[in-house]
Protein backbone atom coordinates (compact mmCIF):
# COMPACT_ATOMS: atom_id res chain seq x y z
CA UNK A 1 0.00 0.00 0.00
CA UNK A 2 2.88 2.79 1.13
CA UNK A 3 4.89 2.01 -2.41
CA UNK A 4 1.80 2.62 -4.46
CA UNK A 5 0.87 5.85 -2.28
CA UNK A 6 4.34 6.81 -2.69
CA UNK A 7 3.63 6.68 -6.54
CA UNK A 8 0.35 8.44 -6.36
CA UNK A 9 1.06 11.58 -4.42
CA UNK A 10 3.64 12.16 -6.97
CA UNK A 11 1.55 11.36 -9.95
CA UNK A 12 0.63 14.25 -12.48
CA UNK A 13 -3.23 12.58 -12.86
CA UNK A 14 -3.51 11.16 -9.09
CA UNK A 15 -1.98 13.25 -6.98
CA UNK A 16 -4.66 15.92 -6.58
CA UNK A 17 -7.29 13.46 -5.19
CA UNK A 18 -4.79 11.97 -2.85
CA UNK A 19 -3.48 15.28 -1.62
CA UNK A 20 -6.18 17.42 -1.37
CA UNK A 21 -8.70 14.51 0.50
CA UNK A 22 -5.01 13.51 2.40
CA UNK A 23 -2.17 15.53 2.60
CA UNK A 24 0.96 15.40 0.47
CA UNK A 25 2.84 14.08 3.51
CA UNK A 26 2.46 9.93 4.32
CA UNK A 27 3.99 9.98 7.20
CA UNK A 28 1.08 12.30 8.99
CA UNK A 29 -1.56 10.23 11.28
CA UNK A 30 -4.35 10.96 8.31
CA UNK A 31 -2.42 8.69 5.71
CA UNK A 32 -1.24 5.95 7.89
CA UNK A 33 -4.50 5.06 9.43
CA UNK A 34 -5.65 5.48 5.28
CA UNK A 35 -3.08 2.69 4.54
CA UNK A 36 -3.81 0.67 7.35
CA UNK A 37 -7.80 0.74 6.49
CA UNK A 38 -6.45 -0.07 2.20
CA UNK A 39 -4.62 -2.76 4.13
CA UNK A 40 -7.73 -4.54 5.70
CA UNK A 41 -9.71 -3.80 2.92
CA UNK A 42 -7.17 -5.91 0.82
CA UNK A 43 -6.58 -8.41 3.18
CA UNK A 44 -10.40 -8.76 3.21
CA UNK A 45 -10.93 -8.91 -0.79
CA UNK A 46 -8.49 -11.07 -1.63
CA UNK A 47 -8.34 -13.44 1.57
CA UNK A 48 -11.80 -13.57 2.98
CA UNK A 49 -10.83 -12.44 6.05
CA UNK A 50 -13.16 -10.16 8.12
CA UNK A 51 -10.98 -6.96 8.35
CA UNK A 52 -13.00 -4.82 6.75
CA UNK A 53 -16.65 -3.72 7.27
CA UNK A 54 -16.70 -0.48 5.16
CA UNK A 55 -17.98 0.51 2.29
CA UNK A 56 -14.97 1.36 -0.13
CA UNK A 57 -17.48 2.88 -2.99
CA UNK A 58 -19.62 4.90 -0.27
CA UNK A 59 -16.48 6.27 1.17
CA UNK A 60 -15.52 8.18 -1.74
CA UNK A 61 -18.64 9.87 -2.20
CA UNK A 62 -18.04 13.42 -1.34
CA UNK A 63 -14.99 13.12 -3.79
CA UNK A 64 -15.51 15.31 -7.06
CA UNK A 65 -16.58 13.07 -10.25
CA UNK A 66 -13.66 11.21 -11.25
CA UNK A 67 -13.25 10.71 -15.07
CA UNK A 68 -12.47 7.40 -17.06
CA UNK A 69 -8.89 8.44 -17.55
CA UNK A 70 -8.01 9.01 -13.64
CA UNK A 71 -9.80 5.35 -13.40
CA UNK A 72 -7.30 4.06 -16.18
CA UNK A 73 -4.36 5.93 -14.35
CA UNK A 74 -5.31 4.71 -10.67
CA UNK A 75 -5.00 0.81 -12.45
CA UNK A 76 -2.20 1.39 -14.09
CA UNK A 77 -0.31 2.53 -11.04
CA UNK A 78 -1.95 -0.02 -8.91
CA UNK A 79 -1.29 -2.91 -11.53
CA UNK A 80 2.57 -1.99 -11.74
CA UNK A 81 2.71 -1.61 -8.38
CA UNK A 82 1.29 -4.89 -7.75
CA UNK A 83 3.85 -6.30 -10.01
CA UNK A 84 6.67 -5.09 -8.05
CA UNK A 85 6.02 -6.36 -5.00
CA UNK A 86 4.17 -9.81 -5.56
CA UNK A 87 5.37 -13.00 -7.77
CA UNK A 88 3.30 -13.50 -10.36
CA UNK A 89 0.20 -15.17 -9.51
CA UNK A 90 -0.69 -12.96 -6.56
CA UNK A 91 -0.07 -10.17 -8.54
CA UNK A 92 -2.43 -11.23 -10.88
CA UNK A 93 -5.04 -11.59 -8.26
CA UNK A 94 -4.24 -8.24 -7.03
CA UNK A 95 -4.78 -6.79 -10.51
CA UNK A 96 -8.00 -8.87 -11.52
CA UNK A 97 -9.53 -7.62 -8.33
CA UNK A 98 -8.48 -3.86 -8.79
CA UNK A 99 -9.88 -4.02 -11.76
CA UNK A 100 -13.67 -5.01 -10.88
CA UNK A 101 -13.14 -2.63 -8.12
CA UNK A 102 -12.42 -0.21 -10.75
CA UNK A 103 -15.26 -0.80 -12.43
CA UNK A 104 -17.70 -1.19 -10.08
CA UNK A 105 -16.33 2.20 -8.62
CA UNK A 106 -16.65 4.02 -12.17
CA UNK A 107 -20.23 2.19 -12.71
CA UNK A 108 -21.14 3.81 -9.26
CA UNK A 109 -19.41 6.92 -9.85
CA UNK A 110 -21.39 7.64 -12.75
CA UNK A 111 -24.99 7.07 -10.83
CA UNK A 112 -23.39 9.73 -8.22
Amino acid sequence: MTLFYEKAIEDEVLAPFFIDEISDDLTDEDWIEHIELLADFWLAKILGKNTYYGNFVGAHVKMPPLKRETFTRWLELFSETADQVYVTDIAEVFKKKGEQFSKQFLNTNKKI
